[in-house]
């Protein structure tokens, strides 16, 4: 299994990349890092919460009392796919019915 890198955070206050120091599990889906800026000018220590908050895939081995809400709320309802452009359109080369010209240029 590849190894994950922690995920980057910018110190709150000067903005430089922060270092991870140490985490801690909270729970199955709640992780505590312990971060310290990077800028030595700065140096702030601060704690960042990791929650898993949502399932988009739901799992093929799920785990007893894990409940996590499905979808993307941020997507909005869900909606039937609607067609392209062109996929309810006649080509222009296909017989139809024929509209007059809206004046007559012969004269």
């Amino acid at each position: 299994m590849k190894k994950q890198r922690p995920p980057l955070v910018p110190c709150p206050h000067c903005g430089t990349r922060a270092i991870i120091r140490s985490s801690e599990q909270i729970s199955p889906l709640v992780r505590e890092a312990d971060y310290r800026c990077d800028n030595i000018a700065c140096g702030h220590t601060f704690v960042v919460e990791l929650a898993i908050v949502r399932t988009i895939v739901p799992s093929a081995c799920p785990r007893a009392g894990i409940h996590l809400p499905r979808g993307n709320p941020n997507l909005g309802p869900r909606r039937a796919p609607q067609p392209a452009n062109d996929d309810t359109r006649s080509p222009a080369n296909d017989p139809g019915p024929l509209t007059p010209a809206a004046t007559d240029m012969s004269g």
